[in-house]
């Protein structure tokens, strides 16, 4: 699967610089596909892995799942709302850890190098997908308030992108060295690993950011998520593949009817640089829940994993 993903991304990156270049509303006409295609649908089995993750304690509500859901879409809003720039570096840092735990399964996570791992790969990501284009999002951020009150920030970070971006490469780098040594590894897992993201990370560099965040967030990240999803839920047999994908499009479905509802405001009244920044701002406060339910079922993989490995021993 990373292979033929792999693939995918040298191909686009290849017609983007020696076929023809993917217009900026080709790239959004693609990046809000994708999330209709797959990046709802991979956030759209939270209750079903809520309940999997509950399984063991005596009760699960699904009504006080979902109001939690809600309180906490709706308190990460507010956050926005009032600390947009704390509230920024702290969702870069959750949704890298995310990142990092979707797409490091194969790698232990329950150690504090593990987790400072995970963490270091996604930041990376992150960071290659948005600093190496500043400029495209520098206009984004003009559009806000905040961004208006924080122009010396967002001034300091263009001007010294690249630096960021070769510090945080050697801090992950230094992490992975501290990860090896305090972790029982297979070289050769560590080594195909290495040269798995080295490639990503070539890829995401040279594609443009919208073009390059669609291919991360909404190919690579949510085919992963929704493979390790099916994985989870059906261990036991006890859950069907039909029942899962039944319980992802009800509610894709309710996510499609509030998107189309953003989206045909966001036409009628947004130009389309504001447009493009809320969607973004809109992903964020709905992602935020979802980030919770999965942390939740990676730390039971990983336990299971820990159980299952002490009974073989």
């Amino acid at each position: 699967m990373r292979i033929v993903l792999l693939l995918t991304g040298i191909s686009l990156l290849f017609l983007e610089h020696f076929v023809l270049p993917v217009t900026p509303q080709v790239q959004f006409v693609l990046f809000i596909t994708g999330i209709v295609l797959l990046g709802i649908p991979h956030g759209a089995a939270d209750m079903l892995v809520a309940t999997e993750n509950a399984s063991g304690k005596k009760t699960f509500s699904a009504t006080r799942f979902h109001v939690h859901y809600l309180a906490r879409i709706t308190a990460f809003a507010l956050l926005f709302w009032l600390f947009p720039v704390i509230t920024n570096l702290l969702f870069i840092g959750i949704a890298a850890f995310h990142f990092g735990e979707t797409d490091l399964t194969r790698f232990s996570t329950k150690t504090l190098s593990g987790k400072f791992f995970v963490t270091g790969y996604g930041i990376l990501i992150l960071f290659v997908i948005l600093l190496p284009h500043f400029e495209t999002l520098k206009p984004l951020c003009a559009l806000f308030k905040s961004g208006k009150r924080n122009e010396l920030f967002i001034e300091f970070i263009y001007n010294f992108r690249y630096q960021i971006l070769i510090f945080s490469g050697v801090i992950f780098c230094v992490i992975s060295f501290w990860y090896i040594l305090t972790n029982a590894v297979n070289f050769y897992e560590i080594f195909k690993f290495f040269a798995e993201y080295a490639t990503l990370l070539f890829v995401l560099y040279h594609l443009p950011m919208i073009l390059g965040f669609t291919f991360y967030f909404v190919l690579w990240h949510s085919v992963f998520s929704l493979k390790n999803i099916f994985r989870y839920l059906t261990k036991n047999g006890l859950i069907s593949t039909a029942i899962i994908a039944k319980q992802i499009g009800f509610y894709s479905i309710l996510s499609f009817v509030g998107f189309i509802i953003f989206g045909a405001m966001g036409f009628l009244f947004l130009g389309n640089n504001m447009l493009i920044a809320y969607v973004f701002l809109f992903l964020a406060v709905l992602t935020a829940p979802h980030m919770q339910v999965m942390h939740n079922m990676y730390n039971k993989i990983n336990f299971l994993r820990a159980e299952n490995n002490s009974t073989n021993q």
